[in-house]
């Protein structure tokens, strides 16, 4: 079985470095969990990093951590259901007048953040609408508008225009500011923005959080996938089994390979880094990782492991595959 293997302590210290980054640009760290579906040791390391929330998509993981952490600041950046019941946060992400209205029926007091488009043509409220959306929610006595946010190089987002999502949030925050509306919170995006302030870009001074996940747990920004200086981008380590080793005939040469024993089912179409040099993916199937071994491998012994650094799409997909054995090691 492949093994999922996490240094939470490593975690952890990732966490501290991208905090501290942040403060240096009087920005918070919001930790986002739905990499590792809401797992309390990851997220106490997180916490014990320096992040002031903790942030996730999902009704499972969500719940998870409420009764991990009961007095830790849960944001729902996943958008409400309008057709099944949902786990709200102690800050709902909202973007329609439909969730604004779903999360006012919960009852009690309910705070939310408006998601707004910018630019990856994902989920938010255009920007000519949102002035109408935020009226609407301060008029409801069930909510309180915490602030705005955005999110950006998830979907569609090149990084040419990253600039631009970043400034359009602000100037949308200083808008309703004008117009008479609380905006205490400007969550400006998420990992993708690391990259601008590792090397020496500032933000405008509306912003006053990210929203990080990928950086945490593999020590890149999530814009061009640069290792963030001071990070472990080893955190998190994928090994699979060769089950098959042969040269055979391939494109009418000959070519040794190495089958392992994962694939799309516990990686989905994510990259992944092999740690050791000479080994390149050929390609994969359901079930198998086809890679292609370099002149300098000597034999491999079936049964042998060979460890990978998945991004974060291939991390996401292993964490939740029932066929990879999940390992934590440290804290």
């Amino acid at each position: 079985m492949p093994v999922l293997d996490i240094d939470v302590e490593a975690i952890g210290r990732n966490t501290e470095t991208v905090a501290r980054l942040l403060r240096a640009h009087a920005l918070d760290l919001v930790a986002v969990t739905k990499g590792c579906l809401g797992e309390p040791r990851v997220a106490a390391a997180m916490l014990a990093g320096g992040a002031v929330a903790l942030a996730d998509t999902r009704d499972y993981s969500l719940r998870r951590l409420r009764g991990a952490f009961p007095e830790a600041e849960l944001h729902r950046i996943y958008l409400p259901s309008l057709a099944d019941g949902f786990e709200p946060g102690d800050i709902t992400y909202v973007s329609s007048w439909e969730a604004v209205e779903a999360v006012a029926a919960l009852g009690g007091r309910r705070r939310v953040m408006v998601h707004v488009e910018t630019g990856d043509e994902r989920e938010g409220v255009p920007l000519d609408e949102l002035p109408a959306l935020a009226e609407r929610i301060e008029g409801d006595g069930a909510l309180e508008l915490r602030g705005v946010a955005t999110n950006y190089a998830c979907f569609n987002g090149g990084p040419e225009c990253i600039r631009d999502s970043v400034d359009a949030i602000a100037r949308a925050a200083v808008a309703l500011r004008g117009a008479g509306r609380a905006v205490k919170r400007v969550s400006g995006g998420n990992s993708s923005l690391l990259g601008l302030l590792t090397f020496g870009e500032r933000l405008p001074v509306e912003i006053t959080e990210l929203r990080c996940g990928e950086a945490l747990l593999l020590g890149q920004e999530a814009l061009h996938y640069r290792p963030l200086p001071g990070c472990r981008t080893d955190a998190c380590m994928l090994r699979a089994e060769v089950v098959e080793e042969y040269t055979k005939r391939a494109g009418g040469q000959l070519a040794r390979r190495l089958v392992l024993a994962i694939g799309r089912q516990d990686l989905s179409t994510g990259a992944v880094r092999f740690v050791e040099p000479g080994l390149s993916e050929v390609g994969r199937s359901a079930d198998y990782l086809v890679v292609e071994a370099g002149p300098e491998w000597a034999a491999v012994s079936l049964g042998a492991m060979i460890d990978m650094i998945p991004s974060y799409e291939a991390l996401v997909a292993a964490w939740t595959s029932p066929y990879v054995d999940l390992k934590l090691r440290g804290l």
